[in-house]
């Protein structure tokens, strides 16, 4: 019996002085031995405008519906001639074909009397709109760095700390 007592005698002993041990925490503040400045990479896009000057041919004078006009007043009396010569039903045949060779003829008269346009130079303004990348470092925070028993403790803040605080749990 005396080798199941000892093993339960324990447990209950182990069991009692667990529960019965104490704690308290506290917070103690170790200073600061190192802030260093934390940066972050900004980039910006920057609209602009890129203009120069080029130069554009521009056509001016001379006209170019002269055949355009030779061929409808030609059309026209060559069709009024081929009607005055045939009869019946070559009559038709006369006003069509009277009008299509007077439409020729005419064109190629008129296009005689075109005259040719001058070539003129102006200066015109272009302008493209460009976008510039531009990266800039701006000051996101700081890392504090103290040592506390022996480890090292980082924590980051917005401003430099002179004390970091930690709580300490102490048992008994």
């Amino acid at each position: 019996m005396s080798k199941i007592i000892l093993p339960v005698a324990l447990t209950v002993l182990f069991s009692t002085s667990a529960v019965m041990a104490e704690s308290f925490s506290t917070v103690e503040y170790v200073t600061v031995t190192r802030s260093t400045p934390i940066y972050s990479t900004i980039q910006e896009e920057i609209p602009s405008q890129k203009c120069y000057d080029v130069q554009e041919a521009v056509s001016s004078g001379g006209s170019s519906n002269n055949d355009v006009v030779g061929a409808v007043v030609g059309g026209a009396l060559g069709g009024v001639l081929g009607h005055q010569i045939g009869g019946g039903k070559g009559k038709t045949a006369a006003t069509v074909g009277g009008a299509v060779l007077g439409t020729l003829a005419g064109q190629n008269v008129g296009s005689k009397y075109n005259t040719p346009g001058t070539t003129t130079y102006q200066t015109v303004r272009k302008c493209e709109n460009i976008t510039t990348v531009k990266s800039r470092q701006v000051l996101g925070g700081y890392s504090n760095v103290a040592k506390f028993k022996g480890k090292t403790i980082t924590v980051e803040s917005d401003q430099p700390l002179k004390q970091i605080p930690v709580t300490v749990t102490y048992s008994y």
